[in-house]
């Protein structure tokens, strides 16, 4: 495989060696710069999509080493039998499957296959994975720290207790605490042997996830197709033992505790034990997470993928605002919802629109994002350049850090901050230290939002046009919407990547499709829309949020045809 990707193919098939510059996965061969030249030009090949072959190494071996045609019959796959679940060539199809009903085009089942529901799906699924995994190392080392100190607290008993009688109780004091440590011993090692089992299998799927990146970057849709089967057995052997692990009470608690003789009244002659070391188990606190059960094995990827005219929105509530110049809005988990105005206040308004609490910053603010992590509140301030972050369990300020230029629209991600620097362009900030870089110089809109989705960034431009990028800034679409929207303020984004943004100066709010190629006017004036100012999508319960400038906010719930 090594020598098929460094060599031009083309070159090669006339005996002349040449260094491949690129990487056709149509074509299945490398290309040298001249080669390169002519498929680009040749009408056969003019469409067929390349990459660096620099990049297309990067994709791990055993993906490369998957190939796009029938090994049996030397001929490209073109058919997809759903009953058996392969690729067939065109000969294949007539040889094996000539009795099949359900053959569909290769085409046809693998377009738009990163983008699908079942390749979001896999990586929900290895996140969610990780998250249990995470979660049951954290219960199991939690439950090391209890024994310990039950061990610590009874150690004192049997020592005050000995105090109480005598020097001749020595020897059987000693018999006791090794029997202590022997059991917390024991069961540690129990614990530590799962913790490791547990590690191991984080390790593979952290694997399977840094793999899924570099698919979604570099391999062939085919390949991406054919990779997502492997992934699958080994996804659902691992679901398999988280399942084992609970229905073998593997994660029930194991609890020290000390019960004592009731013979003390007949010390010295009839005492023989202090007490009785005693180790009991209840069930663990620990829970999985589960985004929904597991009936059947996931069909890749003949599945509708939602576009944005599926999107059918569903008036739930109509709320007035409190205060003036409205900039930012948020839902909390339970369905609370957070207002922020120009004027530094932080309004947290029950579920049925009156005031819970306030919160006031003392300064300018012009964006909120919610951390339902931590319970974190940040706070930007344009004017004051500057980032606040207020803990919502305390309702106090927990930091505030100066960024150097204006801050408007700001997001999380990990341990960092990608806000809106306006004439700074796009930015990140480090919370492990505090520092500042610049992810993509460019101008962005003032008072504008962002927007974070899986691995992509959206941002609002000085010319109300919406960029998508990396998480390293690298672009990946930008859709021209100025002449349906004016005065961009807010962004958001759903569970199927369609993005929305709502037109200060229009009135409106404009979904655009995940590629950014297509755009739709969703809400206008018509609908109680004057001058919204900000709009978030509540992707774990589909519902959006818009909020004009003064006076109302809209909640909807968002569905698809």
């Amino acid at each position: 495989m090594s020598s098929k990707l460094t060599v031009c193919g083309v070159c090669e098939y006339r005996n002349i060696t040449k260094p491949s510059v690129v990487w056709c996965s149509e074509c299945d061969e490398g290309l040298c710069e001249e080669c390169k030249e002519h498929h680009a030009a040749s009408k056969g090949s003019r469409e067929h999509s390349i990459v660096p072959i620099s990049e297309y190494q990067q994709l791990p071996s055993n993906i490369l080493e998957i190939t796009q045609s029938c090994q049996k019959h030397n001929e490209k796959y073109v058919i997809f039998c759903k009953k058996h679940d392969c690729p067939c060539c065109r000969r294949c199809v007539v040889e094996t499957h000539d009795d099949c009903k359900e053959l569909n085009a290769i085409d046809d089942v693998i377009r738009n296959v990163k983008s699908s529901s079942a390749f979001l799906e896999m990586e929900h699924m290895l996140a969610e994975l990780s998250e249990n995994l995470q979660r049951i190392k954290i219960d199991r080392q939690n439950n090391i720290k209890s024994l310990q100190e039950n061990k610590t607290k009874i150690e004192s008993e049997i020592q005050q207790i000995r105090v109480l009688i005598n020097n001749h109780l020595d020897n059987l004091q000693a018999s006791l605490i090794r029997e202590l440590y022997a059991a917390e011993e024991t069961e540690n090692k129990k614990i530590s042997c799962l913790i490791s089992s547990i590690q191991e299998k984080e390790r593979e799927i952290s694997e399977y996830q840094t793999n899924l990146v570099k698919i979604k970057q570099h391999a062939s849709d085919l390949q991406t197709f054919l990779a997502m089967k492997h992934i699958q057995q080994d996804v659902i052997k691992n679901e398999q033992f988280l399942e084992s692990m609970l229905k073998e009470k593997n994660t029930n608690n194991v609890i020290i505790s000390f019960e004592t003789e009731n013979t003390f009244e007949t010390l010295p002659t009839a005492l023989n034990k202090m007490g009785t070391i005693i180790l009991d188990t209840r069930s663990s606190d620990v829970t999985l997470t589960s985004r929904k059960n597991k009936e059947a094995q996931i069909m890749v990827p003949n599945t509708h993928v939602a576009t944005i005219d599926d999107i059918k929105l569903t008036l739930k509530q109509t709320m007035k605002t409190i205060g003036r110049d409205i900039t930012d809005l948020s839902l909390l988990p339970d369905g609370r919802m957070i207002l922020t105005n120009y004027y530094g206040q932080i309004n947290v308004m029950k579920t049925d629109g009156s005031l819970g609490f306030r919160l006031k910053t003392g300064f300018c603010t012009s964006q909120i994002h919610y951390i339902e992590d931590s319970q974190k509140l940040v706070v930007t301030s344009g004017s004051d350049k500057s980032i606040t972050i207020i803990d919502m369990k305390t309702r106090k300020t927990e930091k505030s850090i100066k960024v150097g230029s204006w801050i408007f629209g700001i997001v999380h991600r990990d341990v960092k901050l990608f806000f809106n620097g306006c004439s700074s362009g796009l930015c990140v900030l480090n919370l492990d230290d505090d520092s500042v870089t610049h992810l993509v110089n460019t101008t962005l809109s003032k008072y504008s939002s962002i927007e974070i989705w899986s691995d992509q960034l959206y941002y609002i431009n000085d010319d109300d046009s919406v960029t998508c990028c990396d998480l390293q800034g690298k672009l990946k679409w930008k859709s021209e919407i100025a002449a349906f929207l004016r005065g961009a303020r807010g962004i958001t984004v759903d569970n199927n990547g369609r993005v929305y943004v709502s037109g200060y100066l229009s009135y409106n709010v404009v979904v655009i499709s995940p590629d950014g190629n297509k755009h739709r006017i969703l809400l206008s004036e018509k609908d109680g829309l004057k001058q919204p100012q900000a709009l978030f999508f509540d992707r774990k319960n589909n519902k959006l949020l818009i909020a004009n400038q003064t006076n109302k906010a809209f909640l909807y719930d968002v569905s698809n045809y």
